[in-house]
């Protein structure tokens, strides 16, 4: 495991600024605590999931969702199967991209904003991931073996877990970004924006 890590970070940092990015919005969640599909959540007339979609689309080549289907974007089954969490949806991106010519995944998920428009930027060097949303990652997509094998190996299924293994790096933003979890979280962030 140690030593694929290690060649897929060489791989990466050999790309530079001409990598190919697929940008994963990760919305497989039951929502449990919002009660209803945050994802269709609207804000301004507008589904969470779009506002999402529209920030994340000028930064990468390509834009999927994880764990569902949504108009206007295609759609990755969970890997190695359904229900695994946040981390399914990013197997299933990272798969997508090492199959289709895509160098690194731009992970977020569809129930935080505002998604910086620059955000693989902030990132920088991958794997890294923001300090406190461990979801909005950069991730080489050669680590789709290795977090395939992790899931399927019966390794824990927490996304800490996999950022530990992967030796991913924290990376703190001046932007405060909303895990809009409950129908009160989003609430209150419309109100943050008036």
């Amino acid at each position: 495991m140690e030593f694929s890590i290690r060649a897929a970070k060489r791989a990466f940092f050999a790309i530079g600024d001409k990598m190919r990015l697929l940008g994963a919005i990760l919305a497989g969640g039951a929502a449990t605590r919002f009660g209803s599909d945050k994802a269709a959540a609207l804000i301004g007339g507008r589904a969470l999931i779009d506002h999402v979609a529209d920030a994340l689309r000028p930064q990468v080549a390509t834009l999927v969702v994880c764990g569902r289907c949504w108009p206007g974007l295609d759609g990755l089954a969970d890997r190695p199967a359904p229900d695994f969490g946040p981390l399914g949806g990013l197997c299933a991106a990272l798969s997508h991209a090492q199959a289709t010519g895509h160098d690194a995944v731009l992970s977020v998920g569809c129930d935080v904003l505002p998604v910086p428009a620059d955000l693989a930027v902030r990132l920088g060097d991958a794997p890294a991931y923001v300090e406190g949303q461990p979801l909005f990652a950069l991730w080489p997509a050669a680590l789709a073996g290795d977090l395939e094998q992790h899931l399927a190996g019966g390794c824990s299924r927490s996304v800490r877990s996999w950022i530990a293994r992967a030796g991913a790096r924290a990376v703190a933003l001046d932007t405060i970004l909303h895990n809009l979890n409950t129908p009160d979280d989003l609430v209150k962030f419309v109100a943050l924006r008036r």
